[in-house]
């Protein structure tokens, strides 16, 4: 790898780091992307989730959230074939959290973003619904709410092929090797497999 020289080099290949390779390849600029082991074979294998994040509204996170709704639409739309719907029950434990809050919250979920392909949440009646019959008889009430299933080994190695496609280099199985030379001015970065 030695005397190439690149524009952007990215260190993990994650989807992070493949969504990355892809957008910067696309834009035309050489790319190198750098991964240690195989293509998603950490975390990115283990998520399975496009999510908008519900959780950090509670902390406030409005713009990384909308962010995330966002984005969750974009993949939904780009890659059908391998992201679904999927949704999720919360049962309501009054004792944990009001259910005007829980309702809030998920309203504002539903709202922060424009949402065109997931179903709205809704209150249910945890008696009635199939979801309440291993539940306690004190749990009455809950919520459903949606968001995307992936399968995100398959996302990753496809955003890479994309990549490679717009000229990017992805080298798996390939250590990032940081070399300096005495003087600051000289240092080099380097991939080495």
């Amino acid at each position: 790898m030695q005397g190439n020289l690149y524009d952007v080099l990215v260190v993990g290949g994650g989807v992070n780091g493949a969504g990355i390779a892809r957008d910067v390849a696309g834009r035309g600029l050489s790319f190198i992307l750098c991964e240690k082991d195989d293509l998603a074979s950490h975390t990115s294998s283990r998520t399975k989730l496009i999510h908008g994040g519900l959780r950090y509204l509670e902390y406030g996170e409005y713009r990384l959230v909308r962010k995330a709704l966002q984005e969750r639409e974009v993949l939904l739309r780009a890659a059908p074939h391998i992201m679904w719907p999927l949704s999720f029950v919360i049962p309501h434990m009054p004792n944990l959290r009001p259910a005007w809050m829980i309702r809030a919250g998920l309203f504002l979920y539903d709202h922060l973003e424009r949402r065109e392909l997931l179903p709205g949440s809704r209150g249910i009646d945890m008696r009635r619904h199939p979801a309440g019959a291993p539940l306690i008889d004190s749990i009455k009430r809950g919520f459903v709410y949606s968001d995307g299933w992936v399968d995100d080994a398959r996302l990753v190695a496809l955003n890479a092929v994309d990549a490679q496609e717009y000229s990017a280099v992805i080298k798996t199985r390939t250590h990032l090797v940081l070399r300096f030379k005495q003087s600051l001015q000289h240092h080099h970065l380097g991939c080495e497999y």
